[in-house]
């Protein structure tokens, strides 16, 4: 068959050609995140979601009801956290025992088939325009600020909620051209529990129903003159309202659950607005700047937003987003694209404009993961409706575009390779602010307890040393952070700062088992003996897995005030921890032959010969106990 044969029975079948854009889609997303499986778990949220939540590790320990019934860091979706608990894995050689890779290949997926769900959405939208359904879906598979959702573990909520959210939409297609009223009915029941099963996934999905309404809307065409009037007249009739309703009363649900489980920043209502509308026009720049992309974009602080050129930014902003919004609704005159795709991109984004803030960034890129699918339909049309002529050099301009956006988002996967990248990207942007200086201080803190050698940890130890400094400063409020710096502060034999330092993390957090280890650690070291004891023992309360440092620690403290009974309770826990610790039972024979138990004495110290048999001192002891 000769190329043009082959060219026009591809051009005549359109299965063939949405087989090949499927497979062209796959492709250039699977290239795009194909550096995404080196990456580790990152110290933001990956601990708390995955690496230290039981419901994820230990599913033999904890039940589905577990999993429904518990909300995670202020948020309930129940089916991502039992889609990571399918994820659970044992890794021998990864730090934390559990590998990040298998989270992030299930991400990755979901996220493919998430792109080939909005390549269909689109073909229906625009009346099967398959170039406009492959630029739409291209621009979401590849975009760089779509990275966040996909090769962060945690974010496995955002993938999953929308491959839900995107197939309830497409269902709701197939109930609107449905003849079959049976059939129709069938299909709204679908669109329904998709609906449910985005809310149980992210709670973001409580806006479905408007989308419908503006998928009412867009795909009513009118036959008179009166463009608008006769299409908002028909998208709120009875008829279209009514199988409406349960979705509405689904949403109230899931809104005031997640208003009721979440804590929310006081700003005013005019900081509200002005941050609301500064993130809105900030979504529809980097859609086409995709640049400086950071995983926190901090609020101003009352310097910037006083003087500074963000804080004028920032105050414009509520001007231009209503100017914005004019042109949108002069567009009707002529057209309904700019409605649609604007409000689609609004609508999907509303809940995390700030309008209601919540957390301690202005922004994030996650957030713009399913709403580019409005933004990019705008573009998409007006190419898709140009002329042959007019329509190749856009072909070609799309085409680079593309090729643009995966070399970015490949560059993107890489920042997000560990905590280390992640948070160095972050203070490159904002030096002096204080989440990314914490995070990473407290990563290079555990990269010193691992470390392979003595330079390799003092390394490490002083990036830490530098970052908490700044850290505090900041007014940090982790403890983990004063913690750090106040090992640190001991290990340089600065006890008095470390000292005040992990005071201060006690009084961030009164029941961290660990400072009260580490503060009587430095207590020890200073004599202050009857207070590290005291501290000790409090350990041994809030951290009862350090049980074995614990006493070994506080058993020396009790022998070296005469507090022997109770040095002895503490070898009696050791001996059935180690029973094979020659200073274990060396030291309760000193303990018990100082409360006069010399046949306990002997027998222990019997048994530490025989473990130490060259031992002179204990054959010394035992010697003049046996002399008596």
């Amino acid at each position: 068959m000769s190329r043009n044969k082959v060219q026009q029975a591809i051009s005549e079948n359109k299965s063939l050609q949405q087989a090949l854009i499927a497979i062209l889609l796959s492709m250039l997303v699977l290239i795009s995140y194909r550096n995404a499986y080196e990456n580790e778990f990152v110290d933001w949220d990956d601990y708390t979601y995955v690496v230290d939540n039981n419901l994820v590790r230990q599913p033999q320990e904890t039940t589905i009801k577990d999993v429904f019934s518990t909300p995670v860091s202020l948020n309930y979706h129940p089916l991502t956290i039992l889609s990571l608990r399918m994820n659970n894995n044992e890794c021998s050689t990864c730090p934390e025992g559990i590998a990040a890779a298998p989270f992030i290949k299930w991400n990755v997926a979901i996220h493919l088939l998430n792109t080939l769900l909005v390549f269909i959405l689109i073909y229906f939208l625009s009346d099967k325009k398959i170039i406009v359904a492959f630029l739409v879906a291209a621009l979401f598979g590849v975009h760089p600020m779509h990275v966040e959702s996909v090769a962060w573990v945690s974010e496995r909520k955002d993938v999953l909620y929308t491959f839900f959210f995107l197939s309830g939409l497409i269902s709701y297609l197939k109930f609107q051209s449905e003849a079959d009223n049976k059939k129709k009915y069938i299909w709204l029941t679908i669109t329904f529990l998709f609906f449910i099963l985005s809310c149980l996934s992210k709670a973001m999905a409580v806006v479905f129903p408007l989308v419908l309404i503006l998928i009412n809307f867009w795909n009513y065409k009118p036959k008179g003159d009166s463009l608008v009037r006769e299409s908002f007249k028909e998208t709120f009739s009875i008829k279209n309202l009514i199988p409406l309703i349960p979705f509405f009363a689904v949403s109230l649900f899931f809104g005031i659950m997640a208003v009721s489980i979440n804590k929310f920043n006081s700003f005013t209502i005019g900081h509200r607005i002005q941050y609301a509308s500064y993130g809105f026009i900030m979504y529809i720049f980097k859609f086409f700047v995709p640049a400086n992309q950071v995983a926190i974009y901090p609020y101003p602080t009352q310097a910037e937003y006083t003087i500074g050129t963000f804080g004028t930014l920032i105050r414009l902003a509520p001007i231009v987003l209503i100017a914005s919004a004019g042109l949108v609704i002069y567009s009707l005159r002529k057209t309904k694209l700019f409605v649609f795709g604007v409000g689609f991109f609004f609508v999907t984004v509303i809940m995390v404009l700030q309008f209601i803030s919540v957390g301690e960034a202005i922004m994030a890129d996650r957030y713009t993961y399913l709403c580019y699918v409005g933004l990019a339909f705008v573009p998409a049309m007006l190419i898709g409706e140009r002329v042959t002529k007019k329509r190749i050099p856009l072909y070609l301009l799309s085409g680079g575009f593309v090729i643009l956006l995966m070399i970015l988002t490949d560059k993107q996967v890489k920042v997000w390779r560990n905590s280390d990248s992640l948070w160095t990207k972050v203070i490159d942007l904002y030096p002096t602010q204080e989440t990314p200086r914490s995070i990473r201080g407290i990563y290079y803190t555990k990269k010193a307890e691992r470390a392979n050698n003595e330079n390799e940890r003092k390394m490490f130890e002083e990036k830490a040393f530098e970052d908490f400094k700044i850290a505090i400063n900041a007014n940090t409020p982790r403890a983990d952070v004063y913690e750090g710096a106040g090992n640190i502060y001991g290990m340089k034999g600065d006890y008095n700062n470390a000292l005040l330092c992990l005071n201060k993390a006690i009084q961030i957090k009164p029941k961290k088992g660990s400072a009260y280890f580490n503060r009587a650690l430095i207590l020890s070291i200073l004599n202050r003996n009857d207070e590290a004891i005291k501290d000790y023992t409090i350990a041994l309360v809030y951290a009862p897995q350090m049980a074995v440092a614990i006493a070994s620690n506080r058993s020396n403290l009790f022998m070296a005030t005469g507090r022997f009974k109770e040095a002895i309770a503490d070898f009696n826990f050791l001996i059935t921890k180690e029973n094979r610790n020659f200073l274990y039972y060396f030291n309760r024979a000193v303990a018990k032959h100082a409360t006069n138990d010399n046949q306990g004495a002997i027998s222990d110290y019997q048994i530490a010969l025989k473990l130490n048999p060259e031992d002179e001192l204990c054959k010394e002891q035992l010697k003049k106990l046996i002399g008596k």
